[in-house]
């Protein structure tokens, strides 16, 4: 065998070893870097003469890094397959305990004369229908036996999902939009301001068609709205629950919270009844979606009001005839309101506003069937002096307002600018409009809880603004 004549000194130790292996044999040394593969004609008989053998002190030989490089490039792509082929095999085993563990519980619960076919399905006795077994004929019963499918697991029932520690999970189907801006100074209940008016703004829920859910509504004249308490403010204790409410007709004294309709509940939930006007569906078009909206009358909900159920009102089912009974603070805060005085300065602000522009109320006017200013005017004055009378508040509320401490501009969710009120002067927002007035307490009280309550207070109105965008 011919050697080059740099090799003329002995060879380091990790080089014999490296090149006397066998043809293909891949070769590490502990005290070297290297791998060598022994198929380039060397040999390790060539070593045996050490005179003839000697390296010289040059660099390694030319081929070292081209070895290195293919024998590492060999031993990656081994690794990979071989970690690949592991991997698959523990994922095909686990995922045939996880079958043989779903076929285990099936066995269980099937009845000992329903046998499983040799692929795995339930074989269906004679006489047995397929789908869900039915208890009137119509809707589908939880806690009837279903026949099994092996492909899918049973959906939980709503009765599991309310016995998670997290609650239930619901969808708005719906928004309000009202005259109502602020929370205070809204009724107590809807019915007692008639002429308040507003909308719902049904949302689409999935596949499903807002204008196919309302057919047949218009055949109603009233509705049920569940809803959220949604500015509702929070504590800073989740775990404090106040168990006791102070009604504003009690003048400070308290009651259960389930003896009352406040707002602040365990579950931020309210219902209220409400006059329907009219169903409006506007169609589909190339640049909106599909929209329906029930416009209603007689609303004491905030605009933005979250919307979780609607059901129409059925005297037979929701009237209770005879055998009523109410406490008496009830009773008598129903039969109580506040006196509102309106003098001809206010009519002729919400007169000079009207005529600049008839729509610029949102809610009133000649879009929901006023055909003239005098009969807008009418119905909005109506309006006003509805909610200032029943504007009932707790004792602290009650004080600001006989200060005259409560000016509805400054709340952040107007988001509109008009000018100041005075210092003295209450204002209330309703529509587009700022009603400013004054409250007088009474000297002479028919019920003793009025006197925190206010409310057999008397409301005198100043004037009207139209609040600026």
């Amino acid at each position: 065998m011919f050697v080059p004549s740099s090799f003329t000194r002995p060879a380091p130790e990790f080089y014999r070893s490296s090149l006397c292996a066998a043809p293909g044999q891949l070769i590490f040394d502990s005290h070297s870097p290297l791998f060598s593969c022994h198929s380039f004609g060397f040999c390790s008989s060539a070593w045996s003469a050490p005179s003839m053998m000697a390296l010289s002190p040059q660099p390694s030989p030319p081929i070292a890094p081209l070895t290195i490089a293919i024998a590492s490039a060999a031993l990656a792509i081994t690794s990979f397959v071989i970690s690949s082929t592991i991997r698959d095999k523990l994922r095909a085993e686990r995922r045939c305990q996880d079958l043989e563990e779903e076929l285990a519980e099936l066995r269980k619960e099937l009845k000992p004369n329903q046998p499983i076919a040799a692929n795995g399905s339930i074989s269906k006795p004679p006489n047995q229908s397929n789908g869900n077994v039915e208890c009137d004929g119509k809707s589908k019963c939880a806690d009837e036996p279903l026949p099994h499918d092996t492909r899918k697991k049973q959906p939980p029932t709503i009765e599991e999902e309310t016995s998670i520690d997290d609650g239930l999970f619901v969808k708005r189907v719906g928004t309000i939009r009202s005259i109502y801006k602020l929370c205070v100074g809204t009724p107590r209940q809807g019915l007692l301001a008639p002429n308040a008016r507003g909308y719902i703004e049904l949302e689409k829920i999935g596949d499903s068609s807002t204008a196919s859910s309302v057919i047949g509504l218009e055949g109603y004249s009233h509705i049920w709205i569940i809803f959220v308490f949604h500015l509702n403010t929070k504590s800073s204790n989740p775990k404090r629950i106040k168990s006791k409410i102070s009604p504003p007709a009690l003048g400070g004294q308290k009651v259960g919270l389930y003896a009352t309709r406040s707002p602040h509940r365990y579950n931020p939930i309210g219902i209220t009844l409400c006059k329907i006007d009219r169903v409006e569906k506007i169609p589909k078009t190339k640049h909106a979606p599909e929209r329906t909206v029930i416009h209603i009358s007689g609303l004491d909900l905030v605009d933005g009001t979250p919307v979780l159920d609607i059901k129409p009102f059925v005297p037979i089912y929701d009237s209770v005839p005879e055998n009523v009974r109410l406490p008496s603070w009830v009773e008598g805060g129903l039969a109580t309101q506040r006196t509102v005085l309106i003098d001809e300065s206010p009519k002729d602000d919400l007169k000079m506003i009207l005529e600049k522009d008839k729509n610029a109320l949102r809610f009133y006017g000649p879009k929901y069937g006023e055909r003239s200013i005098e009969e807008t005017m009418d119905y909005a004055m109506e309006c006003i002096r509805q909610v200032l009378a029943m504007d009932v508040r707790s004792n602290f509320q009650t004080k600001k307002a006989r200060q005259g401490k409560f000016q509805a501009e400054r709340a952040r969710r107007l988001q509109r600018a008009t000018d100041q009120a005075a210092a003295d002067v209450c204002t209330q927002q309703l529509d587009n409009l700022l009603i400013e007035y004054v409250v007088s307490e009474s000297s002479d009280h028919k019920r003793s809880s009025s006197a925190g309550s206010g409310a057999e207070d008397t409301v005198t109105v100043l004037s009207v603004k139209l609040l600026q965008e």
